[in-house]
């Protein structure tokens, strides 16, 4: 491939030299195609006579003539291409040379030179770039799982121009290496391999290889499933812990991975044959009727060409069926204990809250010379009182009562003339009233009927109350 100096020094001389001459600086074209190399001589004077137009490929080293035109002598190809490379137009002002087919080998620099007079020749020159759209694969590399870094996957961009580029897009940990190889057509084919310690895991798991190029619209992704080869994997599933004896139809089976697939199973127990009320079947084993025979290990031993593996399982054959619990019981009394829980608290809260809006109230209201006595004609009257004396301190307390008797009243009244100063003259007042309305019994059968209370007053025991 032609330097950029060597592309450098042909344009300025198609700028310096031949500013008649005018030509692209660089062509790019794709193998297999058609590209046009567009030549032209400008003269706005027409004081230059051209007298031929010539085509030369690299005319710095192995100089080639591809094409010639002279009015008088006609048009010559002194070079068999097999009619690829030819003029578009012939004429002695556009020389514009068309290449058909291109292959890798028309790739070089071409220069356009007029013959004139009186100036002489005038050139210049294109820098034509064959591009070649490189051939891209992905594949596997199978391997044997072990413990060191091999390769599992090779991408390759074979035979493009420029040189394509590789990058590895996948989860599974690893590392690339790259190499790029010359080929003798001026190609170049880049193989990128990854890098990964083989093992079961990796089996089935994608790579993405991406490939981008100058000729590809957009970058060329390759899906890769990874191959690992590994003996199997054996477990053991299907036993319940409820093997009891005259059950039926109680199953175990064998589940295996393994690659490649597993060409055989084998089933035994207590590392001998297996009891004559058991059937084994490939990866499943039956045993049609559960008795005390089949208490012991059960083996299976899965074989693929790697190797051959094995899992075993011990079988306890009870009496009788295990009684069966199940976790939605526990969770369904779960959930409701817990709304029992929050409802309780809730009214606990909405309890505590009343109680305390009630405390709030009665002790604003409370007025400790309200009291109630009889309607002076000896009807008991209730007295609603605030008692804070009584067993309802923490909260208002409205507690009916029902003077009886003379002396009940009189014991109030002499409660209340133990009231301070300021209030005397009032429950004085009170107690006269009271006096002139209800005459006080000195009855002795009267008082031995009495009782005292707790909040200082004194009622009758055989007395009805409604």
């Amino acid at each position: 491939m032609p330097s950029m100096e060597l592309i450098a020094f042909f344009s300025f001389l198609a700028v310096a030299v031949a500013q008649h001459v005018k030509v692209e600086p660089a062509v790019f074209g794709y193998v297999g195609n058609q590209v046009v190399l567009r030549c032209q001589f400008v003269d706005p004077d027409s004081n230059i006579e051209v007298t031929q137009v010539t085509w030369v490929k690299d005319p710095s080293g192995a100089k080639q003539n591809l094409a010639v035109h002279n009015p008088q002598y006609g048009t010559n190809y002194p070079v068999d291409t097999n009619q690829r490379i030819h003029f578009r137009n012939a004429s002695l002002t556009d020389a514009s040379l068309v290449i058909d087919r291109l292959l890798m080998t028309d790739d070089g620099i071409y220069s356009c030179e007029f013959a004139t007079y009186p100036e002489g020749n005038q050139e210049a020159a294109t820098n034509l770039t064959v591009l070649a759209e490189p051939r891209i694969s992905g594949n596997p590399m199978p391997v044997n799982s072990g413990k060191s870094p091999v390769p599992v996957a090779s991408c390759i961009a074979a035979d493009g121009k420029p040189p394509a580029s590789i990058i590895w897009r996948g989860t599974v940990p690893g590392n690339t290496t790259m190499e790029l190889t010359q080929n003798a057509d001026g190609t170049t084919t880049v193989t990128s391999q990854y890098q990964a310690v083989p093992s079961s895991e990796l089996d089935g798991m994608t790579l993405e290889c991406v490939v981008t190029h100058r000729t590809l619209e957009r970058p060329d992704v390759i899906n890769i499933a990874l191959t690992i080869r590994y003996p199997p994997i054996v477990t053991i599933e299907g036993y319940d812990d409820n093997w009891y004896l005259d059950r039926e139809h109680a199953s175990l089976t064998c589940n295996v991975k393994a690659n490649p697939a597993v060409t055989s199973y084998r089933w035994y127990m207590n590392g001998g044959d297996l009891p004559s009320e058991v059937r084994a079947m490939g990866h499943q084993l039956t045993v049609d009727q559960v008795t005390y025979q089949v208490n012991g290990t059960f083996s299976c031993e899965a074989s693929n060409i790697l190797g051959k593996t094995k899992d075993s399982i011990n079988i306890f054959v009870r009496e009788h069926k295990a009684a069966v619990t199940s976790n939605a019981g526990a969770i369904a009394g779960g959930v409701i204990g817990g709304i029992l829980a929050l409802l309780l608290l809730a009214c606990l809260a909405g309890f505590l809250l009343q109680r305390r809006r009630r405390g709030g109230e009665a002790a604003g209201s409370y007025d400790p010379k309200t009291r109630v006595f009889g309607d002076g004609n000896g009807a008991a009257r209730a007295d609603f009182t605030y008692r804070p004396d009584s067993d309802s301190e923490k909260g208002p307390s409205l507690e009916p009562t029902t003077p009886t008797t003379t002396v009940n009243a009189a014991a109030e009244m002499e409660n209340l003339l133990q009231s301070p100063a300021p209030m005397d003259n009032y429950y004085q007042d009170e107690e006269e009233e009271e006096d002139e309305k209800v005459p006080i019994s000195s009855d002795p059968t009267t008082e031995d009927d009495m009782e005292s209370q707790r909040d200082g007053s004194i009622i009758s025991k055989k007395a009805v109350y409604v």
